[in-house]
């Protein structure tokens, strides 16, 4: 086979000087249309021995001692020579220039064929110069060919891609290195093969599972390798058809696009669930929630071969064990999921789903639910704190409003209680001057004068009158009537001070009488089925709210009143004490149960009948002792037998 690719076997063919391609086996593997046209022979199979052809022998035979040829492939290098070259044919016969030079070298430097180049020196260069010349043109030639060839080579050998070129026929006549190492062959092992037979050979197959019948997808069967398979047709010269296959190497790209198929596909499910739980929360429905793994995952009670048939987990779909409260891992029960994460970081089912990004999704998802959860229970508690508010701020408006309103009252009503005082003590003291003057006149006008009938008459018309008994019960009606205006302007200002209009800042009060006015003011509503006993102890003055507390007692001892169903008993007891000044009011009633006992400071808890009460009552008690005075608020109560609320207040002075 000759040694020489069909492109250089192209370019030396059409060359004007016969040349000759000698192997190491100094057999003619090649000449070119000179070369056939000079000899008139052709290589044959078994190729042509050089020696003898140059020699003038007509057949191969031990070479002369001093054959030429036989010298450069010994040397491995270039000889040159002229001598009387027969050819075998006379015609032919004459002096000819001969030059052997070194064509394609081996990886060890040793030549795989020669170049043999002669020049007929009678004809054209007597002298031979030209011939050499152009047998040095001609080696300058072959060398950048060679360099070249190499360089393409070295070029194809680096790419990881299977390269190959191949003929009309579909015979290969060259590749890279990749298709060596593939196909497990040598290269002249390959050249001369059909593609076709080859990829069979070594297990490639079309890829059928694909929908596109015509698909460049091809499988090896023996490594489960993907290839991508391409076909150039680069431009054909000299009415030659080439074709360059390629095969790239998308076995990667193959797992990582069926990694991304099932990563998308996990993901849409998780996004579903997500969706799904996003909806029973919005609906309220987050009880008994958990969430799931990906369906293709194995349950925690699979894995970890658990029998605890009473955990959350056990024969249900795959669960996120760590979020899940009360789960039997392990033969213990675990607490709160809230404190479970860190236990179960070292679980090889945690560490084995936590790897999952669409499991980290999740994870991270049901934090955030959590916050969410957590945020909403501040937001509701805050929402409810501000309605309790909204509502004291309106109830205190209310008692503001009514304070005022009592104040006008009382202002009006003082007025004319202040003249109508002052006319019945004037009345009082004309009632007496009167008296004087009657008696004077009875005394003036004895009836027991003779002739003078006039005080008869008089005594007759004071009779008939009633003036004694008018002038005895004059006194009387008049004292009373005093009394009563007295008790009004008690009440008005009792009122007054309730009210404390004028005394609504931070200021300095005294807790008993605080405690007294308030009693005034309520007093129709306790008269009737209470008995206050009052044991009060000398108390400091104290700065505080004076109308806030009026308003605190008032609601206590309301309370009291309405505990007591018919007749009952309110003590009121002071004292003042290192914490400050205690005001314990005690009653008799029905006391409260022990599982409300907790909530009655809570906004709008309460146990009256609808309509009855708001449930602000204590809740604007106990943010007027605590929040605006710092001070404490204690009930204790027994049912069937009363309850007693202390309120400690500290003493300010300042």
């Amino acid at each position: 086979m000759c040694p020489l690719t069909p492109p250089c076997q192209q370019l030396l063919e059409h060359l004007v000087d016969p040349l000759f391609v000698v192997g190491p086996d100094k057999k003619i593997a090649f000449m070119n249309k000179a070369a056939r046209e000079l000899t008139g022979l052709a290589v044959s199979a078994g190729g042509l021995v050089g020696c003898a052809l140059f020699c003038g022998r007509e057949e191969a035979g031990a070479c002369p001692a001093d054959c030429r040829i036989a010298e450069a492939i010994a040397a491995n290098k270039p000889v040159r020579w002229t001598q009387e070259v027969l050819f075998g044919k006379k015609p032919y016969a004459g002096a000819y220039a001969l030059a052997v030079s070194p064509l394609v070298g081996d990886e060890a430097g040793l030549a795989a064929a020669f170049l043999l180049q002669a020049r007929n020196l009678a004809e054209a260069d007597p002298g031979g110069l030209a011939a050499r010349q152009d047998h040095e043109a001609l080696k300058l030639l072959f060398s950048q060919v060679k360099r070249a060839k190499d360089e393409w080579t070295m070029a194809m050998d680096g790419v990881s891609d299977l390269v190959l070129l191949v003929d009309a026929d579909g015979e290969v006549q060259r590749c890279n290195k990749a298709v060596c190492d593939f196909f497990g062959k040598s290269y002249p092992g390959i050249l001369g093969r059909r593609w076709e037979n080859l990829f069979r050979e070594i297990g490639l197959r079309q890829d059928l599972t694909q929908a596109d019948a015509h698909s460049a997808e091809l499988v090896h069967a023996d490594s489960g390798r993907v290839f991508q398979q391409a076909c150039y047709l680069p431009e054909s010269k000299n009415g030659e058809q080439l074709r360059i296959i390629t095969l790239q190497d998308i076995s990667e790209r193959k797992r990582i696009l069926l990694k991304v198929e099932q990563d998308r596909k996990k993901l849409e499910g998780a996004l579903a669930e997500i969706s799904t739980m996003i909806q029973r929360v919005s609906a309220g429905n987050a009880e008994g929630f958990f969430f799931t793994l990906p369906p293709d995952h194995e349950s925690c009670w699979k894995m970890m071969d658990c029998a605890q048939e009473n955990c959350p987990c056990f024969g249900r779909e795959p669960l996120q064990c760590w979020t899940i409260a009360g789960t039997c891992c392990k033969e213990s029960a675990k607490g709160s999921a809230a404190h479970k994460r860190q236990s179960c970081l070292a679980c090889e089912f945690y560490q084995e789903a936590a790897d999952d990004p669409v499991v980290r999704i999740g994870i991270q998802f049901s934090h955030m639910m959590q916050i969410i959860e957590k945020k909403n229970t501040e937001l509701q508690t805050a929402y409810d704190a501000l309605k309790a508010t909204q509502s004291q701020f309106v109830q205190q408006e209310k008692m503001a409003s009514i304070g005022q309103l009592a104040a006008g009252v009382a202002h009006e009503i003082n007025n004319p209680i202040g003249f109508v005082t002052s006319n019945l003590g004037t009345l009082q003291k004309y009632t007496a001057r009167v008296g004087e003057f009657l008696q004077a006149q009875t005394e003036l006008f004895p009836q027991d004068e003779a002739g003078d009938d006039r005080a008869i008459r008089l005594a007759e018309i004071r009779r008939q009158l009633k003036i004694e008994a008018i002038l005895a019960d004059l006194p009387s009606l008049i004292a009373e009537s005093l009394d009563g205006v007295e008790r009004v302007r008690k009440i008005v200002q009792n009122l007054k001070s309730f009210s404390r209009v004028d005394q609504s800042d931070y200021s300095l009060a005294d807790i008993n009488q605080c405690l007294d006015d308030t009693l005034n003011i309520i007093w129709n509503e306790l008269k009737y089925k209470c008995t206050v006993k009052k044991d009060y102890g000398d108390l400091p003055q104290t700065k505080c709210y004076p109308q806030q507390l009026n308003q605190v007692f008032m609601n206590l001892l309301v309370n009291a009143a309405q505990a007591i169903e018919t007749k009952g008993e309110i003590t009121i007891t002071t004292r003042a004490t290192g914490a400050g000044i205690t005001v314990a009011i005690a009653d008799t009633g029905s006391g409260i149960p022990p599982e409300n006992l907790n909530r009655i400071f809570e906004p709008f808890f309460t146990t009256k009948e609808v309509g009855k009460g708001t449930g602000l009552g204590l809740s604007i008690t106990y943010d007027i002792v605590t929040k605006k005075h710092g001070g404490r608020i204690e009930a204790t109560s027994e049912p069937g037998k009363g309850t007693t609320f202390v309120v400690t207040l500290p003493v300010k002075t300042e």
